[in-house]
């Protein structure tokens, strides 16, 4: 789904030793990056101590945004300033839209689901989620200007889907999202990485 949010997660095992210039690299690419369009952020995950693999969480406005930065010379540039410092290749796990709240922890690849299925879930989320707050803020909310109750509704409503909710639902659906598994000769539909 080229026009949806994407998040991509980089996982990367620094040698040991190569700690202190594989984050100078780090230092120096972080500030570039973000000034790409479409580039909405990242967020660096150091490892803790004793450890060496790094991770990060990038969030782009769409899949374009990503595949330009990811096609872009200064990356390339940046992969070959880091890769004698890496043990390995990174690991790179993307999700975009609703697949972020649906793809299991660790997985190389986000199986897509349908998006009527995403579409009845989410429903689903947003009916459970409204009718709980109802109760529990019309008493808060009845005493304010119609709009403030309506913006503080809302913002509930969503922070209920994210954190609560949906991680729930689709824990619970993830078998009816992903449908039964590819036989021979059937491909999985797989967000390209």
């Amino acid at each position: 789904m080229p026009a949806d949010p994407v998040t991509v997660v980089v996982t990367r095992v620094v040698l040991p030793g190569h700690e202190e210039a594989f984050e100078r690299a780090l230092r120096e690419w972080v500030p570039r990056s973000v000034t790409h369009p479409g580039h909405l952020g990242v967020l660096i995950l150091r490892p803790p101590t004793g450890g060496r693999e790094y991770g990060a969480v990038l969030r782009f406005e769409s899949w374009v945004a990503w595949e330009n930065l990811r096609d872009s010379d200064d990356y390339r540039a940046f992969l070959e300033a880091i890769r004698d410092h890496l043990e390995h290749d990174p690991r790179v796990h993307t999700a975009s839209g609703l697949e972020a709240w649906v793809a299991p922890a660790g997985a190389a690849f986000v199986p897509v689901p349908p998006r009527w299925k995403l579409a009845l879930l989410t429903w689903t989320g947003v009916n459970l989620t409204a009718l709980v707050l109802t109760f529990i803020l019309a008493p808060f909310t009845a005493r304010l200007p119609w709009f403030v109750g309506f913006l503080i509704f809302n913002a509930a409503v969503v922070a209920g889907l994210t954190w609560g909710v949906m991680p729930v639902l689709s824990r619970a659906a993830r078998r009816w999202l992903q449908g039964p598994p590819a036989g021979p000769g059937h491909a999985q539909r797989r967000t390209p990485i």
